[in-house]
This record gives C-alpha cells, structure tokens and sequence, in this order.
C-alpha cells in the first residue's frame, strides 16, 4: 500500500497516475503518514507542483492564464506530470502513455492543436508518451480527418438494453442476466418505448436533426423479435447510420436478423472475444466457436457492415492463443475488428477475484494486432481508454475503407450531442461555445428507470431545451 498526501483539489487525478505503478493506492491524511507527496503552491503568476518521496523531488509550473476552465485543465495536466516523473525516476519503468491517464487521447491532440500548440512534440517532451502511440494517435486523426463539433440542432440517439443471456467475468455494465431479470423485461420494454417516442417527438418539435442511432447494452439480441420489432418501431424515421449490438453470437437468429433489416439497419457487432473454447468457457461466454462462424456467415447474408470485437489480456488465453484468435478474425474478413485491453473494472467478476493476468504479455499481442490488421488493409479510426487496462494500452476500432461507424467516432471524440434513452444512459449536451459538456443520466437499475422513468425523461428533456 502506498499512501500518498496532496493539498491538490483533484487528488483522483493523481490516483489515477500511481495506480499506473501500484496496485494499491490510498490518499493520506497528512504529509507526516503519506510516503508520496504531491504540493500545489502559486506565486508571481504560476503555479508549480512539488512531488516528493525521499529525497527525491520533481517539479512542474506553468504561468496562470486567468480562464478558470484553462487553468484547471492545465493544473491536472502538470500535477500528473509531475508524479509520474517521480515514480518513473524511483521505479525505472515508463508507460506507454506516459502521464496520460485520459479516456481520449485524441480529443487532447485535438484541444492542443486548438492551442496553437505542436501536439506531437507535446505528447513526446511534455507528457511522455512513447513514439508508438504517438504514431497511433496521428494515423487515428488522419482517418478522421476535419471533425467539426456538431451544432446544437444535431444529435444522436443512443438506446440501452439492459440484458445479456451470461455474465462475463471482466463485464462490470449495468446489465443482467435475462432470464433472471426475466420479470421486468415486459415493463423495461414498455418504459422504453415512452422514453423513445418522447425523446424522438421532442427533437422533431424542436428541429434536432437526430443522425445516428444506436442500440448498446447488454446485449439487444438477447430481446426476442417480437420484443425488438416493439422498440425499433418506435423510431419513426431512417438515421443516417443505424447500428445494433448483436455481441453475442448464442444471440443471433435468422428471425431477429430479419427485424434489423427490416428497420434498415446498417450496421451490427458479432463478437468473439476469442476464437479459443477453453477461453470462453473461463470467461463465462455460453457459446462455442463453431456457433461464431455459423452467426457469421448467416449475418453476412443481409448485407450488414459487421464489427468483431477481440479483448487481448483474457485469462488462459496466451499469446499464441490470441494471435490465432485475431488470424482467425482477419480471416473472416469483417468490415470492422475491435481490439480491446482487458480492464479489469470495479465489480466485475475479475477484479473481485483479484485477477492480474501478470503471467500475460499483453503488449506483445496489441502489437501483433494492430501490425496484423495494418497488413491486411485496416486502419485505426478511433480509440479510447480505461482505468486499470492490462499494460496501461487502449482501445483501437480498425476498419476497412468506408466503413467507419460514426456514432463510434462521434461519442468518442466528444463531438455529438447525445439523446439517451434507457437503464444507464447519459444524455450528453454540448456547448462549444464554452467549451464545456452537461450530461443527464438514468438510473443505472432496471427497477429504479421503471419507476422514474418520466422524471429521467424530464432532466434530458431539459438539458436540451437550454
């Protein structure tokens, strides 16, 4: 356990930045207790952290701009700065990502080039992030070319299905087990629908141009057809870009297939995860490889763009056993291929078993991955990050010219309104003009988003008539 003191307000920050070195970290209540410290001071117009242990001391300061939002965002940046060259110097280890602990390393690329700033040099000198990543960062931007922050007249709807036929073991999404939650799908179901028509009623009332949807969860095939003919029925106009989750393969039916097609889907997800048995059945996943193939090749029929998701990191599963997994994914030859980390996220089956994987050489797969899917015509088009992922690495989504999903692009980035339908899902507002975000979200329980359901359509409601 290493404790550590700060008088810095957003101490979760520099959390964030030790557990990149220590697997147990905790805030000390003063200086005396702690054996890391971390001091904000200010004078003659700058502010400057002092991060200590022992003898050794690092330190970082910048010049005070006088805009409350920039100031901030600056303090976070060089508090980080400062104690990750603490421990890199006391442990002789460097990260990936250097002191960026961020969900978005290509919305700060874009934010510094906003600031006039060189975001490459910045990302390599300042933040100390590795030539490889660098590289990632700018081949993702080049993909996405000149992204515009949408107006305020445009969103996109997400909608949430809260159920899954399993529980993997590195899941932590406010999703259940379906045939458990049996009971309140019916009344789930007919709460969603409120939620939609009101929400699609409002925009076209108030002239929000809704561009893309998207169905998440959970698992929206977990639903029969008839139950997501009753949902997508509800939507009452054709998006530009229209996906469905359909992750799970066990999932996936010619009956359910036809309902997307006949709502003009244009895009859905079969995710292996791993191409290995022994794998999924550790995992928790109730399918067998051969049911990945059959699902494949009957979705390929409808035309569908087609996402496969692969997670590097996962229990038994060596290098050797993922590299066939992602031979085997590039093989199929799906539009898009998804390369996660494995997290290992608060509450989920994993990290309550204290799971670390420190037997695996997850860096040595990403690279494998992304070296493989560059040779064989994918591109990387977006990217994000999680707390606790194996090696400090990311999340990449590779596509095949022209098939990009730009609702991926667009939540990702930060640059399209969101109108959240459904257990868990956070409306996003933004205003660019500030430069600054609201969010309205619903309860993250099924019986809790029953019961209130009109009050949490009410709060995004609001957030968008401002």
């Amino acid at each position: 356990m290493v404790k550590i003191f700060t008088n810095f307000q957003h101490s979760t920050e520099l959390m964030d930045v030790a557990k990149l070195f220590y697997s147990e970290v905790e805030k000390a209540d003063d200086i005396l207790s702690a054996d890391i410290s971390v001091v904000e001071a200010q004078q003659d117009g700058k502010f400057e952290f002092s991060a200590e242990m022992g003898e050794i001391c690092c330190k970082t300061s910048a010049r005070i701009v006088g805009n409350k939002l920039l100031d901030t965002r600056y303090k976070k940046r060089y508090a980080k700065i400062a104690l990750y060259r603490l421990l890199k110097q006391i442990s002789g280890k460097s990260m990936p990502w250097g002191s960026l602990t961020g969900i978005r390393p290509t919305k700060l690329a874009r934010q510094l080039i906003a600031e006039g700033a060189d975001w490459q040099d910045t990302f390599a000198n300042l933040f100390e992030v590795s030539q490889p990543k660098i590289s990632l960062v700018e081949d993702i931007l080049h993909q996405q070319g000149n992204l515009a922050v949408t107006n305020g007249k445009c969103a996109d709807l997400y909608i949430g299905i809260p159920f899954c036929v399993s529980r993997c073991s590195y899941c932590s999404f406010t999703s259940g087990e379906i045939d458990r939650l049996k009971k309140y799908v019916g009344a789930y179901l007919d709460a969603l629908c409120i939620d939609i028509r009101k929400t699609v009623k409002f925009a076209a009332e108030h002239d929000i141009a809704i561009k893309n949807v998207y169905f998440g969860g959970g698992t929206p095939t977990s639903l029969t057809a008839q139950q997501l003919d009753m949902v997508m029925s509800c939507i009452d106009f054709m998006p530009c870009e229209y996906t469905v989750e359909a992750g799970r393969p066990d999932t996936v039916t010619a009956d359910k297939l036809d309902v997307l097609k006949s709502h003009g889907v244009h895009r859905i997800s079969i995710n292996p995860q791993s191409f290995n048995q022994s794998v999924l059945d550790v995992i928790g996943r109730k399918h067998s490889v051969d049911e990945i193939y059959k699902k494949y090749d009957l979705a390929q029929k409808y035309g569908f763009i087609i996402n496969m998701d692969l997670i590097a990191g996962l229990p038994t599963e060596t290098e050797e056993m993922f590299a066939y997994s992602l031979d085997e994914a590039v093989r199929l030859n799906p539009d898009n291929i998804t390369v996660h980390t494995l997290a290992l996220k608060h509450g989920s089956i994993l990290k309550e078993a204290k799971y670390c994987g420190a037997d695996l050489d997850v860096k040595r797969m990403v690279e494998y991955a992304h070296s493989t899917l560059y040779s064989n015509g994918y591109f990387p088009y977006y990217m994000y990050r999680q707390k606790y992922m194996s090696d400090n690495l990311e999340n990449v989504g590779f596509c095949k010219p022209n098939t990009a999903c730009a609702y991926n692009i667009g939540i990702m980035e930060e640059i399209n309104n969101i109108m959240a339908c459904g257990t868990g899902a956070i409306s996003k507002r933004i205003f660019s003009a500030e430069d600054r975000i609201e969010r309205a979200a619903n309860a993250k329980d099924v019986i809790t988003y029953i019961n209130r359901t009109e009050d949490y359509i009410s709060k995004k409601l609001e957030l968008f008539s401002k």
